[in-house]
């Protein structure tokens, strides 16, 4: 096909224009020329229509690789559950602390009921030490001079011997004077109206349920970082508050049981200063000679039973008054070992700064709907669009022109050569001389009829 124009204007200028319109008459150049053109034409809009979608596809590729991937977004989703998994944790742990914060406050709760009762215990064993100091005043008041002794010797001379009376001397002095009774009994009740101020136990009760229904409510959608912050910085300076409390009372306790042993052994000091000041050893040794012979077994004896059980009492009490203190000091040790256990005031300021920087459970799940809903979108609007575009692909696909190319080379293929054109050209004769012919034929024609 592309040889055929190529000659066909090396003919033109050889020959004349009569010659062009019967190779005219053989091809159609002009119907080709169209189907070339209307050919070239299609294939020029295929051309840019590819081009567009390259370049489409192009800024698609673009916009997929600035979108987050899958994995990526899985990996996102993986760290952001471990952080909520931290977050429950640390929760957890709150919550954990807050129930040993609780028992603790129970147990401190206990230990403040357990010192009421021995204060009380205390106050009134004091009571009873004080009766019987009274009567050990009373008894010691009851006592003479040398004089009055030597005009009762006759009177008495059936009271006990020296050694029953050194016997019962050495048990009196176990005991403490009646002003130092009286001392401690005003230290114990100013130490009881002290014990006024402190929390009582239905007030802590009623802060106990407080904390328990605060907590409660605040606990069941998951706690708010602020207020939970808040609420354990109180409890955990209403423990402090309280643990220094007991620290006082227990450093209070201790100075008055030091100044109680203080005051005992000046009042044993001082009793030894008045049996002292009593009769002299001579004195006594007569008293006891002339006692000898007038001493009343009875009243001893009476006077024995009576005392005795008293004295026995006293010392029961102060060992129990001792053991209770034992106790006292146990209890607190292990309150203190208790306080000691539990977590400072930095490490709770330090966990509530990490919770506060771990995303909500609810603001990542609400993100999370987002990106999975956009993502569904998205890859419904790629669909569309795949589809969208591949039927415009068929719409816009030309024509198959195959079987009319092949017809067009078998028309071509019955056409004359070039070579051959030429040949037939030469041997034609020439138009001037065609008509010099026709003319020398009509003049012998003319010839001829003449003739005759």
């Amino acid at each position: 096909m592309a040889s055929m124009p190529e000659g066909f204007p090396d003919v033109d200028d050889e020959g004349p224009e009569e010659d062009l319109e019967e190779l005219g008459s053989l091809i159609s150049f002009a119907n080709l020329e169209h189907v070339v053109k209307h050919i070239i034409r299609k294939f020029k809009s295929l051309e840019a229509y590819n081009e567009s979608n390259d370049a489409a596809i192009k800024s698609l590729k673009g916009e997929i690789e600035l979108r987050a991937t899958i994995i990526g977004l899985d990996e996102v989703v993986t760290e952001l559950s471990q952080r909520m998994e931290s977050q429950q944790d640390g929760l957890h742990s709150t919550k954990e602390n807050i129930t040993l914060c609780e028992e603790s406050i129970d147990r401190l709760k206990g230990n403040q009921t357990q010192l009421e009762k021995k204060l009380d215990t205390v106050v009134k064993e004091k009571a009873v030490q004080d009766r019987l100091i009274r009567e050990t005043q009373d008894a010691l008041l009851d006592k003479v001079s040398l004089a009055e002794l030597n005009m009762f010797e006759a009177k008495f001379a059936g009271y006990t011997t020296k050694l029953e009376h050194q016997q019962i001397l050495n048990a009196l002095s176990d005991y403490a004077t009646l002003d130092v009774a009286e001392r401690i009994a005003e230290n114990i009740k100013v130490l009881s109206t002290r014990f006024d101020d402190y929390t009582r136990t239905a007030k802590l009760e009623q802060q106990l349920q407080e904390v328990r229904d605060w907590v409660g409510d605040e606990l069941q959608n998951y706690a708010k970082v602020a207020q939970t912050t808040s609420r354990i910085e109180e409890l955990s300076v209403h423990i402090k508050e309280q643990s220094l409390v007991f620290d006082r009372v227990y450093a209070t306790n201790n100075d008055q049981l030091r100044g109680l042993s203080d005051r005992i052994t000046s009042m044993y000091s001082e009793l030894a200063n008045d049996l002292q000041q009593r009769a002299m050893y001579d004195d006594l040794q007569e008293t006891k000679n002339s006692l000898k012979k007038y001493a009343l077994r009875a009243e001893t004896d009476a006077f024995q039973q009576d005392c005795v059980p008293k004295l026995r009492f006293c010392v029961d009490s102060i060992k129990a008054f001792d053991e209770r203190l034992r106790a006292q000091d146990d209890a607190i040790q292990r309150v203190d070992e208790v306080l000691l256990d539990k977590a400072g005031k930095y490490d709770i300021v330090i966990i509530n700064s990490r919770v506060e920087q771990c995303l909500q459970k609810e603001a990542a799940m609400k993100e999370f709907h987002m990106l999975y809903d956009k993502l569904e979108r998205f890859n419904k609007r790629f669909e569309d669009y795949v589809e969208q575009e591949s039927k415009r692909l068929d719409e816009f696909r030309p024509p198959d022109y195959g079987p009319k190319f092949e017809e067009l080379n078998q028309k071509v293929a019955l056409k004359a050569d070039k070579a051959d054109l030429v040949e037939m050209y030469q041997l034609k004769a020439n138009r001037i001389d065609s008509d010099e012919l026709a003319k020398l034929q009509d003049s012998q024609g003319s010839y001829g009829r003449m003739g005759p």
